[in-house]
């Protein structure tokens, strides 16, 4: 008999040797599953970044999070780019005009004498009748006749308790952006109630300095208003002291009297530049610009004040031809915006010189056409000229890695100044290798190439020297410049809604799906019916809050991996043939497509399509107002209505059919409609409402509602709390 002891380390060594073999065997077939899938993302949501804004467009990224390995290599952000476009040269032929000669007088009274002579019926010429007055509007209550103002001989006023006079509040005060006016408000009535020419007449118990021309108003018996009197401004003027004083002494129209003189001072501000052109650049060596203030000023005054030099270097200024800047499309727009009187536009009494930073200098003191003060600081604003032509960078996206494009992402190659897009011909620009369906397009500063650029390629651009920016330059030399496109990521998309409908014109029944760098694809169809729609909602709702949704309503009629004949890196159109599960030439499926997933792999549910198709030849359109329904149905082959279809809603409490136009019309009943269908023997259209799986949209009955509107206006602009208001 073997001891114990001499069998106990051959039983482990075969139980090792065992594990391990099992374990290289899991490796290997890990391995080359992993080969036709794509590592899944650990984010459950796409995260949206917005690119900076370019003198190109504006970018969108949407980045799915990083790969189970830990590094963001697998990921792939989805771009959208979106720029203005230009035309593109296209070789057309012109369509030849045929060669006619204008009738004579003669030949036109002979056409028009043989139409028949204009029969007049009766009725047909009548006088013209004008309408009758308008019956006048009621009024409510009694119209009381009564002159006003009262004669005073004929009713004396009530006494009225008097006390000391005292000034309530004023307006404005201290430092001020702007003065509309000057307010002021007594605690007792001041004059007598009479018409505006009367209290016109009425002596004003206040001092204004400086003493400038306007009219006094009083708003009601209490309340004075100062307008200033002026057809170039509708306020006080700006950069100016003021000074107001009601004297001591001062009486009420019921006796009152001010025991005490009350004085207040307001300012308002000297100018300030509120628009300055140009203020980026580059620009032209000879450019006008452009000043805007907030008041008004004298513009040789203000040039006194103002400074100007280039890279540090002063030059001269001068009052611009308005001759000249009126050919300007810019400045003569701003100018024609701007409020009269408080621009100006200067231009250099030299060029200058290329490639060098300007600065404006509007200095302190500068004075105001409206009022005394001057400024206390300086104001300043710059540009900068052209340089010589250059290549600044070329990309393909700004957040592109090690200088890998990605495939089908255009290419942007940008300048430091603007090109010219009318001296640009397709001569000036090679691509090596060709990309099919490529496109150039130029917008200010930057050439954007795209076309189905193919993954893992290395192209070369080669850009003329001939190249002309916007101020005449050339390049001056070729450039040469490299991009290169890296391998594709595994994508699958499909249609971007929820449910499609299968084009009429179509031999089969084929639902077209798009993929690059699969080569198989997991495919189930469910049959359902138009009542199973809330069903495959709810089936939505819990695919996307939970990846767990189980399985959609209907029966299970497909259920196969599908093989997909595709070449690297290239988008490759994937067709689902519904034929194998219809029955007869219509019917409505769910379809599920998803990318074969890993034996030691989560399920990717962000890659997969819930598509619900429908295979008809019935068009269905519905179009509502507040408590109706209108139902159109055509052929979807050739658009012709359809006469004496069904129309059925989900809740089977609307059941028509269309008239000889294909409409029908119905009131909206009161559970609203989640979808129509529209049926002729086997074939049966849907409509729903919205395909949006959240929430429950339907068609409702919308009641209308009287809406009130009311507008409040304060002819005083400082009523005070607890103020009884007439109106």
């Amino acid at each position: 008999m073997e001891p114990a002891n001499s069998r106990f380390p051959l039983f482990w060594i075969v139980l090792i040797i065992g594990v391990v073999v099992i374990a290289a065997a899991a490796a290997i077939f890990y391995f080359l599953d992993r080969q036709n899938t794509v590592n899944a993302n650990s984010d459950s949501h796409p995260t949206f970044i917005d690119s900076p804004d370019s003198n190109t467009g504006i970018t969108a990224v949407v980045e799915q999070g990083f790969g189970d390995n830990g590094n963001d290599d697998g990921d792939q952000p989805f771009v959208i780019h979106l720029s203005d476009g230009t035309a593109q040269d296209q070789d057309e032929e012109p369509i030849p005009q045929a060669d006619t000669t204008p009738l004579s007088e003669a030949e036109i009274q002979e056409i028009l004498a043989r139409l028949p002579a204009l029969q007049v019926a009766p009725g047909d010429q009548v006088e013209f009748k004008l309408p009758g007055d308008p019956i006048p509007p009621p009024r409510p209550g009694q119209t009381i006749e009564q002159p006003f103002p009262i004669d005073p001989q004929e009713r004396s006023p009530d006494e009225v308790a008097s006390g000391p006079l005292q000034v309530l509040r004023y307006a404005p005060e201290g430092e001020v952006p702007i003065a509309p006016t000057i307010n002021i408000t007594f605690n007792q009535p001041m004059v007598p109630l009479g018409t505006l020419t009367q209290l016109a007449e009425e002596d004003v118990p206040v001092e204004v300095e400086p003493d400038i021309p306007g009219t006094w108003n009083w708003v009601g018996t209490r309340t004075l208003r100062f307008n200033f009197d002026s057809d170039q401004i509708d306020r006080l003027p700006m950069a100016t002291q003021f000074n107001v004083t009601v004297p001591a002494g001062t009486r009420s129209a019921v006796g009152g009297t001010l025991a005490d003189s009350v004085s207040w001072n307001f300012r308002t501000p000297p100018p300030s530049i509120t628009q300055s052109y140009p203020n980026y650049g580059p620009q032209e060596l000879e450019p006008f610009i452009f000043i805007l203030f907030d008041q008004r000023i004298d513009p040789p005054s203000v040039l006194e004040s103002i400074t100007a030099t280039a890279d540090g270097q002063p030059f001269s200024l001068s009052l611009a031809d308005q001759e000249l800047y009126a050919e300007d499309e810019d400045i003569s727009r701003m100018t024609e915006n701007a409020p009269e009187g408080r621009w100006m536009v200067l231009s250099p009494d030299e060029p200058l010189p290329k490639d060098s930073e300007i600065q404006i200098t509007v200095g302190a003191e500068t004075p105001s056409a409206e009022g005394p003060l001057t400024t206390s600081k300086e104001q300043s604003f710059g540009f900068f000229t052209y340089p010589p032509l250059k290549v600044e960078s070329h990309t393909c996206s700004w957040y592109s890695s090690d200088e890998l494009c990605y495939p089908l992402s255009p290419f942007y190659i940008r300048f430091n100044n603007p090109l010219d897009p009318e001296l640009y011909d397709d001569s000036m620009l090679s691509i090596n290798p060709s990309i099919p369906g490529a496109t150039v397009s130029i917008v200010e500063n930057t050439i954007t190439i795209s076309g189905a650029t193919q993954g893992s390629t290395t192209y070369r651009v080669t850009i003329d020297g001939a190249l002309t920016d916007i101020f005449g330059q050339e390049l001056g030399r070729e450039e040469k410049l490299t991009f290169r496109v890296g391998k594709a990521e595994p994508v699958l998309f499909g249609p971007d809604d929820n449910l499609v409908t299968i084009d009429p014109a179509s031999k089969s029944p084929i639902l077209s799906l798009y993929t690059i760098n699969y080569n198989r694809l997991d495919v189930k169809v469910y049959s359902v019916v138009p009542d199973d729609w809330p069903d495959f909602l709810t089936y939505l709702q819990e695919f996307y809050r939970t990846d767990q949704p189980g399985n959609p309503p209907g029966q299970l009629v497909m259920d196969q991996r599908l093989e997909v004949d595709a070449e690297d890196d290239q988008l490759t159109e994937v067709g689902i043939d519904l034929s194998e599960v219809i029955e007869g030439d219509y019917g409505h499926f769910i379809v599920l497509v998803s990318p074969p997933k890993g034996f030691f792999e989560e399920d990717r549910y962000w890659e997969k399509l819930n598509i619900w198709v429908q295979v008809t030849q019935i068009g269905l359109d519905a179009f509502s107002d507040q408590d109706e329904l209108i139902v159109w149905a055509t052929e979807l082959q050739n658009g012709a209505p359809i006469e004496e279809i069904a129309i059925q809603s989900d809740s089977r409490s609307i059941q028509t059919v269309t008239n000889t136009d294909g409409i029908t019309k119905f009131d909206i009943p009161s559970e609203g409609i989640l979808y129509l269908t529209a049926q002729r023997g086997q074939d049966i259209a849907f409509l729903p409402r919205s395909t949006y799986f959240y929430g429950d949209e339907r068609w409702q009955s919308i009641s209308e509602v009287d809406d009130l509107v009311w507008y409040v206006f304060d002819d005083r602009a400082m009523y005070r709390p607890e103020e009884e208001v007439h109106v």
